[in-house]
């Protein structure tokens, strides 16, 4: 008997990949569903919004082993209101889990985000699982993941038979991708905040993938963080992509944001430098431990290779 597994949200940079990956295994029936047609992808494939009831009917139909679930608002679009994003990352979430604790589903695997431990001051040097998600109310991306952690913790409780394999990642870079993360590398000057190292941590997409794959395929379950080793400093950053780094009191920074974003010439206000200035990082010692597979890419490998790949997609344009 193949495996049934349920990829949401599949038409992503990271569900694409899973999917493609999931779909060559000879051990899994591979079921996939986003806004948008998969192609070139050999999976029983079907165009849902998560929220629809539709979708959880059919969820309920194919009756999946195991449920990876992906569908997640990163950047707001234009046209959708936090509350819109909120019911596609919590509301929807919450439905998706008690339709699989209805069906006796064996496993439910999400990709959280290490911004769910919240951008504050008092972080520590590395963040582990054990340490509380304070996510920041103020951006609604990391707000959100806090709230959908603090559901999977009371279904593990009230549910103890759904094992739950939550991922948390650090920034994720692949080729080809756009995120508000790369939205700062394109920028003709990195700026940074005075004072702050700005460290990031960084996983290879492919890194990521056989994370899910072994979390599908195994008995493994548990919160783990998802990150190559060591840090890569803003600066560090604006170094390898050959650019000048300029850092600027977090006040005044924090006082143009303030003008610009009421008149429409920024889409970030005051509120987003604690993005920038207190930067969550992630200790990967958990998941190196308890996963068979390990992480073929540092963090700065990580960023040289997508360095790398947006340079061959420049020379080809």
């Amino acid at each position: 008997m193949k495996l049934k597994v349920l990829v949401t949200g599949a038409a992503g940079d990271i569900g694409s990949r899973l999917s493609l990956a999931l779909s060559q295994r000879n051990d899994v029936e591979l079921y996939t569903t986003a806004l948008e047609p998969l192609e070139a992808i050999n999976s029983f494939h079907q165009v849902f919004d998560v929220r629809d009831e539709a979708f959880l009917d059919w969820v309920e139909q194919i009756k999946p082993d195991v449920v990876v679930h992906l569908a997640s608002i990163v950047k707001l679009p234009a046209a959708m209101s936090i509350e819109d994003a909120h019911d596609i990352d919590v509301k929807s979430t919450e439905k998706l889990l008690q339709t699989c604790v209805n069906m006796d589903v064996k496993k439910f695997i999400v990709t959280s985000s290490g911004a769910a431990y919240g951008y504050w001051k008092d972080n520590p040097e590395w963040l582990t699982e054990d340490m509380p998600v304070r996510g920041n109310a103020d951006y609604f991306y990391s707000d959100h993941k806090r709230q959908v952690e603090e559901t999977l913790a009371r279904y593990r409780k009230e549910y103890p038979q759904l094992q739950q394999v939550i991922l948390r990642p650090g920034t994720v870079l692949g080729p080809n991708f756009e995120n508000p993360i790369t939205n700062m590398f394109e920028k003709n000057i990195i700026s940074g905040i005075q004072g702050s190292d700005s460290p990031f941590v960084i996983i290879w997409v492919d890194d990521l993938v056989n994370y899910l794959i072994e979390s599908c395929v195994t008995d493994i379950q548990g919160v783990f963080n998802v990150a190559g080793d060591g840090t890569l400093s803003l600066q560090g950053i604006a170094t390898r992509l050959n650019k000048p780094f300029l850092a600027i009191p977090a006040i005044l920074i924090k006082a143009v944001l303030a003008c610009l974003k009421p008149i429409g010439l920024s889409q970030y206000g005051p509120e987003q430098v604690k993005f920038v200035q207190f930067r969550p990082v992630l200790s990967n010692e958990k998941i190196k431990k308890q996963f068979e597979y390990q992480p073929q890419k540092t963090t700065v490998q990580a960023f040289e290779a997508f360095l790398e790949q947006s340079q061959k997609e420049y020379v080809k344009s």
